[in-house]
């Protein structure tokens, strides 16, 4: 079992080294567990010679309070310090998250993020008590085992050889099993990402029988049997493994009380001691081997986040912390795209689907729309125009400045985006001042107010069709201000009389106001609206007459 990943997990993420205070709680609480044990053997020893002293009670509670103290000090500070720590590493890679490019971001997948933040995170949270008590469990016996050697020489090496091939077994058999731990991980991620189809497309497998059939029968239910399968023979394993180790305890008692006696006759005045001894300790050693299947999921669950995070913390492009950005291309009079190419790779780097070569200008205050059949590219276009895809060749030019990495962030706030799979969110974040009276005016203009209202920052109902949805969308895109307005066929779920209103008056409406349009259409009763149109056709692009 690799613990050295778990211990370093913990002594990098805790900052003022408040493990070394838990430690020192947990060193005192299981050195007084076991010193309660010496009284009490003690104790009764004199009780049973008449030798009785009020002073042992004295001793017996001073130790026991000291017991108390650190071990509930020791519990609360590992509390402290886990759930401390989950915050800062969930911080840091939803930070890592939100500024990771988007080709990564669809690599890793939603599933695989949501498992890694929820599940591991919570595995490490609810480990904290587990580990915290194993380890005191750990000090006892190692305190306990040490009385012992004071009790009889002959009884503790025996108890050392014994608890030691135990201990050694159960730990070598942990190590075998912690990569079947991941295996159940990834198989439970998998799990998940079929759950999101589920969801996700829940309208399609209502209509579609077969297709419902095929996703529960053929997948969901074949993984949840695998995973099931994994975790049964994972725990069937530790299971046997514990007992076996257990087994050990009750075979070194037997030892104690009838074997140790007939190789050392000396010994049998301490046999009630020496048995009141492992008796004392069997349990904590229970907790305490127990606790390497705790060790196993938590480290499995460090080793899952810590991958997550590297994977974006390599892919990451500026920072979250400063969102004031210098507005350097917001005065622009033109956009050049010269030369640009993208390509969509398989894990072995083999091209998939390309776009490409994309050429075309774009002046301030034009409208363009793009046209193209299902799967033609359109799409991936507006990623790469707006800079969510970073192209494999060619150059963006803002007024003949090239678009980099260093200010591609810049860029992108030229847009507002309104995608084919647009996400409503549900509050109107990054809009500085805003003033209520605005958005009304807008729900009115949107031929909404009857269907929703603002309060406290956000609609009071986004329960619509999917049109009244992207009229919200739009409502967001005319508050953000941008001077480039994106639509990914905004109008195609719009009803007659509001896509009418769309290319006759609100695209114009943007048009005096300085916007830039760049619209995916079909609307080809609209085409004389567009100052000029383009053609997407298998990932060619070509101006359209």
């Amino acid at each position: 079992m690799n613990v050295n990943l778990l211990i370093d997990f913990i002594k990098k993420e805790s900052r003022d080294n408040s493990y070394k205070n838990i430690l020192a709680m947990t060193l005192i609480s299981g050195l007084s567990n076991a010193l309660l044990l010496a009284v009490i053997n003690y104790s009764t020893s004199k009780i049973v010679h008449g030798d009785f002293n009020y002073k042992f009670i004295v001793i017996f509670i001073l130790i026991f309070l000291i017991f108390v103290i650190t071990k509930n000090r020791a519990l609360k500070l590992t509390a402290v310090l886990v759930e401390t720590i989950v915050f800062r590493v969930r911080e840091r890679i939803v930070k890592y998250l939100m500024n990771t490019e988007l080709p990564e971001f669809e690599a890793l997948g939603r599933a695989e993020i949501y498992t890694r933040l929820t599940k591991d995170t919570n595995e490490i949270s609810n480990s904290a008590t587990s580990i915290a008590n194993g380890v005191q469990a750990a000090v006892l016996v190692f305190f306990a085992v040490i009385y012992l050697g004071f009790i009889n020489l002959t009884a503790f090496v025996i108890a050392i050889v014994m608890l030691g091939l135990a201990i050694s077994n159960y730990f070598f058999s942990s190590n075998k099993i912690q990569g079947e731990i991941g295996e159940a991980v990834a198989l439970e991620t998998v799990y998940f990402e079929k759950i999101n189809e589920v969801t996700g497309g829940f309208k399609e497998i209502k209509i579609h029988q077969q297709k419902k059939f095929d996703l529960f029968l053929g997948r969901i239910q074949v993984i949840a049997k695998m995973l099931k399968d994994k975790k049964i023979i994972t725990s069937s394993k530790m299971s046997f493994y514990f007992v076996f180790a257990q087994a050990f305890f009750y075979i070194l008692l037997g030892t104690m009380v009838f074997v140790i006696p007939v190789l050392d006759q000396a010994v049998l005045t301490d046999v009630a001691k020496i048995t009141a001894t492992i008796l004392f300790i069997i349990m904590p050693l229970g907790d305490a081997v127990g606790t390497f299947e705790v060790l196993n999921k938590a480290t499995v669950a460090v080793n899952n986040l810590t991958n997550l995070e590297q994977r974006l913390k390599e892919n990451t492009l500026g920072v979250l912390d400063d969102p004031e950005l210098g507005g350097i291309f917001n005065n622009f009079e033109k956009l050049k795209f010269d030369d640009l190419y993208f390509s969509y790779r398989d894990k072995s780097g083999k091209d998939q689907f390309s776009i490409g070569p994309i050429n075309f200008e774009v002046k301030r205050g034009e409208i363009i729309f793009i046209i193209g059949g299902n799967g033609s590219g359109k799409s991936t276009l507006v990623k790469l125009l707006t800079g969510l895809y970073r192209p494999d060749a060619g150059e963006i030019l803002v007024d003949d400045v090239d678009v980099i990495p260093e200010n591609i962030q810049e860029y992108r706030e030229l847009f507002g985006v309104i995608f084919s799979d647009f996400f409503l969110f549900s509050e109107m974040y990054g809009i500085k001042n805003l003033e209520s009276s605005k958005v009304l005016k807008l729900l009115k203009q949107m031929q909404l107010s009857e269907k929703t209202g603002f309060k406290d920052g956000a609609f009071t109902n986004t329960n619509l069709s999917t049109g009244q949805r992207k009229r919200l969308a739009m409502i967001s895109v005319i508050l953000e201000n941008k001077s480039i307005l994106v639509f990914d066929e905004w109008a195609a779920d719009q009803d007659p009389e509001f896509r009418k209103y769309f290319y006759n008056e609100l695209i114009y409406d943007f048009k005096k106001l300085g916007k830039t349009i760049i619209a995916i259409t079909h609307d080809d009763h609209y085409f004389n609206k567009a100052d000029r149109i383009y053609k997407m056709d298998y990932g060619t692009f070509k101006e359209y007459k």
